[in-house]
């Protein structure tokens, strides 16, 4: 079953990537993990710095985080999950060895659940002091699963990402 989900996931991933070729890439930059993207889309420039998870063994999309800086200027952090989550339990997200903090499923498609969330410097600060981030979440089947971040270059695609807002 969760091999089932792993695999919708990362069909959700190839189509989110079939649907941005339509779309004009207008910059791209990796910095080590993390990936920095600029789109045009709808006549509008849309950036976004990225991190996918794979799973060692089937090299298949486990998870998606994603920052951007949105209109108002504020921070967004967005996560997805395969669908073999157990949504009632919370996600639990660490930084290195900083307490761990709750955070709730914003919304499900039909591809994935989502954590999603407006971060303040602080927890972006946070990000940028870290090693890597620890993620636990409870699947359906009462499995506790791990995913890990890495967080080498994020300070350096954050500093990109923050240079790209056209106010």
């Amino acid at each position: 079953m969760y091999d089932f989900f792993m695999r919708i996931l990362l069909i959700f991933f190839l189509l989110i990537g079939t649907l941005c070729a339509d779309n004009h890439i207008l910059e791209q930059e990796n910095f080590d993990a993390w990936q920095f993207t600029c789109l045009e889309e709808q006549e509008q420039k849309i950036c976004e710095l990225r991190e996918l998870v794979f799973d060692p063994k089937t090299e298949e999309v486990v998870s998606y985080l994603s920052i951007s800086i949105n209109p108002d200027n504020l921070t967004q952090m967005q996560i997805a999950f395969p669908h073999a989550v157990n949504l009632k339990s919370p996600v639990s997200l660490q930084i290195d060895d900083n307490d761990p903090i709750e955070l709730d499923y914003a919304y499900c498609n039909q591809s994935a659940c989502f954590v999603a969330e407006i971060i303040g410097e602080n927890f972006v600060n946070l990000f940028k002091a870290g090693n890597q981030i620890s993620i636990k979440i409870l699947l359906l089947d009462n499995r506790e699963a791990s995913i890990t971040y890495s967080l080498s270059g994020f300070t350096a695609g954050y500093n990109k990402l923050s240079s790209s807002i056209i106010n």
